[in-house]
């Protein structure tokens, strides 16, 4: 990067971007803790949960499916290694805080969202006897170091909506670090909303303010309340976490996320944020509004309930569900931002509705090769399913009882895992549907020189493939799956057949870009016609100095979409001026109008920048 505006601190740099913050490339594993595995053995402590059981909470029998089962922190310790073998680059895990002690219904709080404590780990998951201070916790502190060394980013579940449900008189009885600060019951702090229950869900007022499923709301507006909730998750973020997962994001205002990111974010440079808006859909304004205006990205419900629909015949369509989700997202800033899952601890297992193997492997291709960051719920490498009462919740948790390195579904998942970590056509490149009917897809991912070709037969029957315009360069190329050849011929794929329930995935892997620092710039906000590209340029030798003919080439991800990954040669840490330009096929450039944007660039490593289109209309 020849000329730098302005040599910046290594220190100042340093402190600014202290981690990777490009979370495209990551592939998610979601656990529950206390359903993973119990590493009491491996600690010495044979007796386990049961020391802490003086209610009742716990059963050793894995028979009550409302109680604590024995999964702790030493359990996924124990497991770190099966997890990287699968291919697993960033670890979900649900929340740990402390805990109410008591039993609702006969129901104890093994998911974790009925916090006593925010600034405490539930000693359920520790060793007996052990601190669960965040701070002091040795085996917290391994499970960082460990996950760290194996190249997995560590993201913790928090909750900042809402405390506990009543539970034998008590309510919302809320802990800093030990010492008392709220009580639902006793609020003369006014850390509580006191409105009773939604009844209707389409009602912003009752969103915002009243209880779910009767669990005590905060209330956002009280200073002290948000203080604390801020530095509670601080203190986890200095303990090792990488990135947190949200809950309930469509239960508290836009203003509130807009503040909390932003303590987030300044406390930890780099950090992902990814929330629950509960079964939000692109078409739906609030959900999109949360998605686009709080800083973080969100849980893709919409493409979940697109391909379960796709398998399930529940809504007809068939792949028509899946073209019809990825058909609106140009509505999100960031939609290749968005986590995409195939089931959650919020919903039966995908086998519980569609309870055919060879239907959840072509659903994992989907999961795995479309745009977003994939999410995997614990177990289903394993086929884990349990289907009583249709797999609702509870049964939707059952304990993890495989870890078998050579099932089909295992390979299955590390070699789509495998491949979004080899082609960067999966993490960041545009989608091009070839082929669709109700029963099979052909689509690629494009991305520079980087392209992936998917095709799935989700029918019993074999399908012939008569296919013209495929983004793929000519060659014969070997499907990942079933090791069978495909070949390419000036586009076209003619007279091939896929068998019945089978999924077939070529890759063409270009060359990444490589340099001491990799940007990966992203612009929305521009909607492209036929013929314009977007470009960037500014003043340095990679983006041409400001000469729109030498401006650095975007690609196209949809068209309010672009990203380019530019390598910069930086012989110190400086600050960088640019903008986006919009190139014409009549050379007649349309400019960002503003000055220019600012922005400092470390020495080395990779880092994401996201804009948003400045227009003077």
């Amino acid at each position: 990067m020849a000329n730098p505006s302005a040599p910046v601190s290594g220190d100042l740099t340093k402190s600014l971007f202290d981690s990777p913050v490009d979370f495209r490339s990551e592939a998610i594993y979601f656990l529950i803790v206390d359903r993973f595995n119990d590493g009491h053995d491996a600690l010495g402590d044979e007796e386990g949960s049961e020391q802490l059981d003086q209610k009742g909470l716990f059963d050793e029998t894995r028979q009550d499916w409302g109680k604590y089962w024995g999964g702790n922190l030493q359990g996924v310790i124990n497991k770190i290694d099966y997890l990287k073998s699968l291919g697993v680059t960033a670890l979900w895990l649900s929340p740990l805080f402390e805990q109410v002690s008591d039993l609702q219904f006969s129901r104890a709080p093994m998911h974790g969202y009925w916090t006593r404590d925010f600034k405490r780990i539930n000693p359920r998951f520790l060793k007996v006897g052990e601190s669960n201070s965040i701070d002091q916790s040795p085996t917290l502190k391994l499970l960082v170091e460990t996950c760290h060394s194996a190249g997995i980013k560590v993201v913790l579940d928090i909750v900042c909506n809402h405390s506990s449900p009543e539970i034998n008189g008590c309510k919302g009885v809320v802990l800093d670090d030990g010492r008392p600060l709220a009580d639902f019951n006793d609020d003369g702090k006014d850390f509580y909303y006191h409105e009773g229950e939604i009844t209707d869900w389409e009602d912003e007022f009752q969103l915002i303010h009243q209880e779910m499923m009767g669990l005590a709301t905060f209330n956002e507006k009280n200073i002290n309340y948000r203080n604390y909730i801020k530095a509670a998750i601080q203190m986890w973020l200095d303990a090792g976490i990488d990135a947190l997962r949200v809950d309930t994001l469509k239960h508290m205002p836009i203003w509130f996320w807009q503040e909390f990111t932003t303590a987030m974010k300044a406390h930890k440079p780099g950090l992902f944020m990814f929330g629950e808006y509960g079964f939000s859909k692109p078409w739906e304004q609030r959900s999109v509004e949360y998605a686009n205006n709080i800083g973080m990205s969100i849980l893709d419900f919409g493409l979940c309930d697109g391909i379960r629909f796709c398998f399930s015949g529940q809504e007809p369509g068939g792949f028509h569900q899946v073209e019809r989700i990825l058909g609106h997202d140009c509505v999100y800033h960031r939609a290749n931002e968005l986590v995409t899952f195939i089931d959650n601890h919020d919903m039966p297992r995908f086998l519980s509705i569609v309870p055919d193997s060879r239907k959840l492997d072509l659903a994992l291709v989907l999961l795995s090769t479309l745009r977003g960051v994939p999410c995997l719920f614990y177990g289903t490498e394993q086929y884990l399913n349990d289907s009583t009462n249709g797999g609702q919740d509870p049964y939707n948790r059952p304990m993890m009882d495989s870890w078998d390195t050579n099932s089909h579904p295992f390979v299955l998942v590390q070699k789509l895992l495998n491949l979004r970590q080899n082609n960067q056509a999966l993490a960041l490149g545009s989608h091009h549907t070839a082929w669709v009917n109700e029963d099979f897809y052909l689509y690629t991912r494009n991305f520079r020189d980087s392209a992936v070709m998917v095709m799935v037969n989700k029918s019993d029957h074999d399908h012939i493939v008569d296919a013209e315009n495929i983004r793929m360069p000519d060659g014969t190329y070997q499907c990942l799956i079933t090791g069978y050849p495909v070949t390419i011929e000036r586009g076209r794929l003619f007279g091939y057949t896929v068998h019945g329930n089978t999924a077939m995935v070529i890759s063409s892997e270009g060359s990444p870009v490589k340099a001491p620092l990799v940007v990966v710039f992203q612009i929305n906000g521009f909607f492209t016609q036929p013929g314009q590209s977007l470009a960037i340029t500014g003043d340095c030798d990679e983006l041409g100095h400001w000469d729109h003919a030498k401006a650095y080439r975007m690609e196209y991800v949809n068209n309010n979409t672009w990203v380019a990954t530019i390598g910069f040669q930086c012989d110190q840490a400086s600050l960088l001026n640019y903008k986006f330009v919009v190139l014409q096929a009549n050379g007649d450039p349309i400019v960002e109008y503003l000055i220019n944007r600012r922005t400092l660039l470390p020495q080395s490593g990779r880092i994401a920048i996201d804009c948003f289109w400045n227009s003077n209309n």
